[in-house]
């Protein structure tokens, strides 16, 4: 691949991202009552939901929303005439939209809502150290919005008193069943939300579309999607004749163990598509694996590039954890990364909030950091190189 080739791609992309954000800020926060292209079919690229399109209502199908779950299939009623449900469908969650109050229970929950402009919506959030997002921070100082709690600690009374029109859930396993349960029986709509399972990075910014239902958004969320998907794809063609890759490890141990992705995992995925070698490819899993510490020492110290590792905030932080790691290839060579560029006060890490909407971004960030010729004036903007 030359050069003069690459600069074209680059020229090609940019201008992509001025027209998506062109389009936002024409567009944000604006309603829009038309169907989506897709809206009675599956989605491009997640596999976790599905919309259904019916007379005066629609049907959302959630699949397997929790890990482990294997034949789990939940639907929800959306409609804004509830009068319109057939009687055959009125045992399943009926939802009257657009919501205008919501409980997010998740970080990316809350960057979905952002992108389409509904933030103002949301009346609580779980875990308030970990939002990013200044508005809703400066929202949560006033009292306009509350945090909920989250697992054991979850605040039913005040989740009541919120009055909200739909929590948007997610649970790691099947225990988040009761807490579904403990709020229908308080007569709160509540949803599963499961993004964080999709194993493609596209995957989890197409729950946008899910997202966009419960406010009638439907052509907005597909014109974000396919500005941010087709960014996306632009950047992967950018590496697709490179041949040498370099070998990419992550994480961090944790006391005597270091879980690391699987090789159908949403982060083997980005290795992948930014021209990497994940050394742990193989490992048939969407979820993170525990590996016994030798085995890790055995191959990953002459691995090229150290990326996603934990807590580490420097060289230092990495070699205190295990003064061994001090000899790793990437850490003698200055080629350790972190996905810590965007971290708020309490900790908060943006990458797992905005970043849900920005895949095409992270992907340029790896891009850059595995084959920095190819992208010679971008700046990173979710990772930092450890100094």
């Amino acid at each position: 691949m030359n050069q003069p080739y690459r600069y074209d791609q680059c020229l090609s992309v940019l201008a992509c991202l001025l027209i998506m954000a062109c389009f936002h800020a024409c567009y944000r926060g604006t309603e829009d009552t038309g169907s989506s292209q897709i809206s009675g079919g599956k989605p491009q690229y997640a596999s976790g939901f599905r919309i259904e399109q019916a007379n005066g209502f629609r049907i959302l199908h959630v699949i397997n929303p929790w890990q482990g779950s294997r034949t789990v299939h939940l639907q929800y009623i959306l409609t804004d005439e509830p009068s319109r449900i057939p009687d055959s469908l009125q045992h399943h969650p009926v939802i009257t939209i657009p919501v205008k109050r919501v409980i997010c229970m998740s970080t990316t929950h809350v960057a979905m809502m952002d992108a389409l402009g509904k933030s103002d919506v949301i009346v609580g959030i779980s875990g308030s150290d970990y939002i990013t997002n200044p508005t809703l921070r400066s929202r949560l100082k006033m009292g306009e919005v509350r945090d909920v709690g989250a697992d054991q600690t979850l605040n039913y009374e005040l989740i009541l008193s919120l009055r909200p029109d739909l929590v948007m859930a997610y649970g790691i396993t099947s225990e988040v069943s009761g807490m579904v349960s403990r709020l229908e029986s308080l007569g709160i709509p509540v949803i599963l939300n499961g993004d964080y399972l999709e194993d493609q990075p596209l995957g989890k910014t197409e729950w946008i579309r899910f997202v966009a239902s419960f406010f009638a958004m439907d052509k907005i969320a597909d014109s974000i999607f396919r500005s941010v998907s087709s960014t996306y794809e632009q950047y992967k063609d950018m590496i697709s004749d490179i041949d040498e890759k370099p070998s990419v490890m992550t994480g961090l141990p944790w006391k005597d163990t270091w879980y690391i992705p699987g090789g159908r995992s949403f982060a083997a995925a980005y290795i992948r598509d930014a021209g990497g070698t994940y050394l742990w490819e193989e490992l048939d899993s969407r979820e993170a694996v525990p590996i016994d510490l030798e085995a890790i020492y055995a191959r990953a110290s002459t691995a090229d590039i150290w990326i996603n590792c934990g807590a580490a905030g420097s060289l230092a932080d990495i070699g205190q954890t295990d003064v061994r790691l001090n000899r790793f290839n990437p850490v003698t060579t200055g080629r350790v990364f972190n996905n810590n560029a965007r971290i708020n006060p309490a900790g908060g890490n943006d990458f797992w909030e905005s970043g849900v909407m920005a895949p095409h971004l992270i992907l340029a960030d790896l891009i850059c950091i595995f084959h920095p010729e190819v992208l010679p004036d971008h700046e990173l903007e979710y990772y930092t190189r450890l100094e």
